[in-house]
């Protein structure tokens, strides 16, 4: 079945479209305009209408008759074709009126001329008289072929799509729906927490089961419990499916644990890196989904792995017990399906929702076989139940049930029936984009934005009958789509969506030859019925042209973001002019993260392209001759850092939508942007003065949405202009930047302020903006619309780099402001009641969280605000105000962190906070710390003045203190007699640097459960405390310590029975060799020296450690 099961998939979403291009003002007035006759036309709609009528049958019946399939596949292209006809005749329909529009008034008559011998419309009457035989031979077929008509899933020509009466949809997964895996939850981490290890490997435990039976669910409940988060020092979890690339699963692994170097390509760097990251550490790495049988590969990935500390594991999800025995997997889980009890009680969590089951006996029993057909698999389970969510007709359950794709032959399909059946009962408008989604290869991420303007590109939101914009009903047919469970949240990366490897089966299945992924190092014979293409990894660039040429109707060719064409260049230019020229029908072009540095003029040719992605490429310049594509909705040049500018004629994009030009060298905006009114994403906007590159070109911008950066404000020199920007029209935007940019060689930085204050006020924004941030604005003051009923849903705020302002705005008065950031603000000497909003009778900053304020030079006093202001504060930071003196607020009753760093004169008092978690002080001898909090975690102390007068407090006060690091101490010898007897259970972590003196105010012995200890830059420090160090310490950390390290016979490691890493950087000076006899404990297993340049060698290894690393260029013995 190489064509796949094509059926109904999308042809009645494709047909609605058609229909939808049939009654168009522009396609019927390009056909009247040249006298075709209408009567074709309107055979056309029939002959289509008659067809839309059978189509489900149609697609029921395939399973069981390879005539109906073949019909359904001959029909899917003929519709394609009917498709292709309409956009073409559109574009001329486009390219005809636009030319009338910019063409000089002596060419008009020329034009209006050359109109009558336009060979386009010598061949349009010829094409759409095969388009309507093809159709009516079909049509003609359905009776023959038996075909019935019924409530099909399409809709009668001129009739609107309907979305399905569902409530509002979320993208969140909702993990307390899981059932009946606690047992093999608690089994997994029992075993992942034991200490019994009999091998020199790190444990591997499999999770072997059925695709969809739920092993990466539950590998991902295990991966989040608490248990193993206190278990392991480093988590990873890596995708990995079918294709089993060492390098690119070592890449994964770095990049899981932060650390991988973007150039890096090379297996053996990589290794080495990874090996730097796992030394002397417990991790525990999941490989999801290995579908890999070849032991040399396995064994030349887990090399790194054995560098991590005792107790690290491997947890392996696979579908086959031999990749768990090539992988030598020391336990093996066998997931079974689930029992009928949890069973039922999935299905019904997602069929019935919060309703009670019992008030639908009948339901229930149909439901109940139903859920026997699944078998047991969670992810047939789930989704059947999402299809029938709020159906509560008894007929469609029955239609469900007695489906005849339950039955359809196990070699006939891969697919699971039930997931199929899910598929069939989708509405059709959804069938098309599920099925399109097959181009992302298993384990894909991708963003919702990203599909939805694919989706928008190939035509399938095209529906001239419904108010909505196609942005907006993407959005929606993705939600359902998610609230189907088609889609799923990714567990990496919150705002990216990816599917079940099964999913993609299906929508691979459904599209047929239609859509194809080409994976792998080869190019597989591509048939010429291929639309849609999708390339990852390596090609040689001339086998992949000369595959790829056959398929002269491909509308989409789209390289993933680790495709590579051969060496050099991605597309040089006479392999774009060869592709250009073969290829004309492309709809969408992705070329991002190619190495590509030109694009060809023949760009031009492609006259139906919507989509075109050049993000992440190193292209200088873009041809005037894209100008020409009048179709493109969606442009893409994020991160094209050589690009430095748009071609002359960029107003003629009369369709484009999109716009993203973040991070690249563009700086200024082509002539008349504005006239590019259907504009909804447009990052940048740079000013010029010049007439046509000004700040009035945003006037009739008033579809922008998400987020808009204004840069160069310093360009507008008369309110008047920024008043024509029309920004308080701009109701869509979430997010705005207003940018002044530098200000060099200004004669009259009085009479500009005064400007920039006008400027400002002219800006005002729409009452739905949410986030606003405004840099280097020298207005003596803000504007009125900055406080108050002006922006009702703004929640953030940023201002940085202010000379004049001397006065804040009343944020106070901003009802739903979560965060304010106020930095650089050198003329603010007192911050007052105009502040919080002094003429409001309401409660100020009544929803404000994080306040921080950072490099005011000139600030002096906080005027305290008698009342409940900053009542849900949770943090509050004040950086280099080195002249503030008072008052902070003093009742925070939700504040968690405290920052104050750099306020050298600041005499206050530590707020009335009874939930502080995490305090920082620094620089700020003054200030006093009565009324400390006792529910300190973590603790940052910093100067002299600072630790003597608290230290003894924090540590005195504080049971739960967790991390302590001391900072700059250069004061005599301290003391604090008062801790001889204390004892701190709590303590984890303690980091000591710049210390100064020869001892600590401490004895180490108190902090019992001290785990790791480190200790930067302490020149004079001599020896450990009295009582030595703690028996719990399992790592310990000294550099640049010269004189504690001399005494290091000492510090008493052999007792250290719990020491697991030890880190010594240091010159070693008159010490020829290292460790000495009876230094280390028997339990260390890992070693660094470090800068050991006086070092001659090391002549005792003991047996235990498994790691010893030495930088420097000594030998070892």
């Amino acid at each position: 079945m190489a064509a796949g099961v094509v059926g109904g998939a999308f042809l009645s979403a494709s047909l609605q479209v058609t229909f939808d291009r049939l009654a168009s003002r522009d396609i019927l007035n390009y056909f009247h305009g040249r006298k075709l006759k209408d009567e074709m036309l309107k055979k056309l709609g029939i002959a289509l209408n008659s067809i839309n009528q059978v189509l489900e049958d149609a697609e029921e019946r395939q399973y069981r008759s390879p005539n109906v399939m073949k019909w359904l596949d001959e029909l899917k292209e003929a519709i394609y074709e009917a498709e292709l006809l309409f956009d073409e005749v559109a574009t001329e329909a486009l390219r005809l009126k636009l030319e009338a529009q910019f063409q000089p008034a002596t060419s008009k008559v020329r034009g209006f001329l050359t109109a009558f011998i336009n060979p386009f419309d010598k061949e349009i009457a010829s094409r759409v008289k095969e388009v309507l035989e093809n159709i009516k031979y079909l049509a003609e077929q359905t009776d023959m072929l038996g075909l019935r008509k019924g409530t099909c899933a399409g809709h009668e020509v001129g009739s609107s799509w309907k979305l399905s009466n569902r409530l509002p949809t979320t993208s969140l997964v909702d993990e307390s729906s899981i059932c009946g895996r606690e047992g093999d939850k608690e089994k997994i981490i029992k075993i992942l927490v034991s200490d019994n290890v009999t091998c020199n490997q790190v444990p591997i435990i499999s999770i072997v089961g059925l695709g969809g039976i739920g092993k990466t669910t539950l590998a991902q409940l295990v991966y989040n419990d608490q248990k193993i988060l206190d278990q392991f020092d480093l988590k990873a979890w890596v995708y990995v499916s079918q294709d089993f690339d060492v390098v690119a699963v070592t890449k994964a692994i770095l990049k899981a644990l932060g650390s991988l170097s973007e150039e890096e390509r090379d297996l053996n760097l990589l290794q080495i890196e990874l090996k730097q990251r796992l030394m002397g550490k417990k991790f525990l790495l999941v490989l999801d989904d290995v579908w890999n049988e070849n032991y040399s590969s396995w064994e030349a990935l887990q090399i790194p792995f054995i560098f991590g500390s005792s107790g690290s594991r491997i947890l392996v999800t696979t579908r086959t017990k031999k990749v768990a025995s090539v992988m030598n997997s020391s336990q093996l889980l066998h997931l079974k399906p689930l029992e009928k009890e949890y069973s039922w009680k999935l299905f019904a969590n997602f069929a019935f929702h919060d309703k009670d089951t019992r008030k639908y006996p009948n339901l229930v029993s149909v439901g109940s076989k139903i859920v026997e057909k699944c078998g047991g698999l969670p992810l047939a389970i789930r989704t059947l139940g999402n299809i029938l969510r709020a159906k509560f007709s008894h007929y469609e359950w029955v239609k469900i049930l007695e489906s005849d794709i339950w039955h359809l032959p196990e070699n006939d399909s891969s697919i699971n029936p039930a997931l199929r059946l899910s598929y069939h009962n989708l509405p059709s408008y959804l069938k098309r984009c599920f099925a399109y989604s097959s181009i992302f290869p298993k384990g894909y991420e991708f963003d919702s934005d990203q599909l939805i303007k694919l989706w928008m590109a190939e035509g399938f939101l095209s529906c001239c009958q419904i108010s909505k914009s196609e942005e907006e009903l993407g959005s929606e047919f993705f939600n359902e789509l998610v609230a189907r469970s088609f889609f799923q949240q990714s567990r990496r990366h919150g705002s990216r969506f990816t599917m079940h490897d099964l999913l993609n089966d299906l929508a691979k299945s459904v599209s047929g030859d239609f859509c194809l992924q080409i994976e792998g190092n080869l190019v597989q014979d591509i048939p010429n019925r291929t639309l849609h293409i999708s390339c990852a990894h390596k090609f040689n660039l001339d086998i992949f042209l000369e595959h790829i040429c056959k398929c002269n109707r491909l509308r989409c060719l789209m390289a993933l973001e680790s495709c590579e064409f051969g060496r050099g260049d991605l597309m040089n230019s006479n392999a774009q002019r060869v592709l250009f020229s073969r290829i004309k029908y492309l709809c969408v072009l992705s070329f991002n993260n190619c190495l590509l540095t030109e694009l060809v003029d023949e760009i031009s040719n492609l006259k139906l392209l919507r989509y075109l992605d050049l993000s992440n490429t190193k292209i200088k310049k873009l041809p005037d001759s894209i100008c020409m594509l009048h179709n493109l909705q969606t442009l893409l040049l994020e991160w094209c850092y050589h690009l430095t500018e748009l071609p002359l004629d960029f107003h003629k994009l009369v369709n484009l939508r999109h716009l993203d030009v973040r991070m690249s060298g563009i700086n200024k905006m082509p002539k008349h942007i504005g006239g590019l009114i259907h504009l909804k994403t447009l990052t940048c906007f740079y000013i010029s003065k010049l007439s046509g590159f000004d700040i009035k070109e945003l006037g009739n911008l008033n579809h922008l949405q998400g987020t808009l950066s204004v840069l160069k404000l310093e360009n507008v020199t008369d309110p008047a202009d920024a008043m024509e920007a029309n920004m308080n029209d701009k109701k869509h935007l979430e997010e705005l930047v207003l940018n002044w940019g530098d200000k060099f060689g200004r004669c009259n930085e009085n009479e500009d302020s005064i400007t920039e204050r006008h400027v400002l006020e002219a800006l005002q924004p729409n009452g739905n903006l949410k986030r606003l941030t405004v840099l280097r604005y020298d207005g003596t003051s803000f504007p009125s619309w900055f406080g108050g009923s002006h922006l009702p849903n703004l929640t953030s705020i940023s201002l940085t780099k202010s000379k004049f302002c001397f006065m804040l705005p009343p944020f106070g008065k901003l009802p739903s402001l979560k965060e304010l950031s106020i930095s650089c603000f050198y003329s603010v000497e007192v911050i007052g009641p105009e502040f919080y909003g002094k003429d409001s009778s309401n409660t100020p900053f009544k929803s404000l969280e994080i306040l921080k304020f950072e490099e005011m030079s000139a600030w002096k006093e906080w005027c305290s605000f008698e009342g409940e202001g900053l009542s849900c504060l949770k943090e509050l930071s004040i950086k280099r105000c080195p002249w503030l003196r008072r008052a902070l607020p003093q009742h925070l009753p939700c504040l968690q962190k405290l920052e104050i760093c750099e306020c050298q004169h600041l005499e206050d008092s530590l707020p009335e906070a009874a939930g502080i978690h995490e305090l920082v002080l620094r620089g700020c001898e003054k200030f006093l710390l009565k009324d400390l909090s006792s529910s300190l975690k973590k603790a940052t102390i910093c100067g002299t003045r600072v630790i003597e007068s608290s230290l003894e407090q924090i540590l005195l006060l504080n049971a739960f203190l967790e991390e302590l690091k001391l900072h700059d101490f250069d004061g005599p010898n301290l003391k604090l007699s008062s801790l001889d007897m204390h004892r701190q259970d709590s303590l984890s972590t303690l980091t000591i640097t710049s210390w100064y003196s020869s001892s600590l105010p401490f004895a180490l012995d108190m902090f019992a459960n001290l785990h790791s200890l480190h200790f930067y830059d302490c020149p004079q420090l001599e020896s450990f405390p009295e009582g030595g160090l703690p028996s719990s310490l399992c790592k310990l950390e000294i550099e640049d310590c010269p004189k504690l390290v001399a005494s290091r016979e000492e510090w008493g490691l052999f007792k250290l029975h719990s020491l697991k890493e030890l880190r010594i950087s240091d010159d070693f000076e008159n010490v020829e060799s290292f460790p000495e006899e009876g230094l280390l404990p028997p339990t260390l297993s890992d070693l660094y020296l470090i800068g050991c340049s006086k070092l001659t060698t090391t002549k005792f290894s003991p047996p235990q450690i498994s790691q010893i690393l030495l930088y420097s260029n000594m030998p070892s013995s």
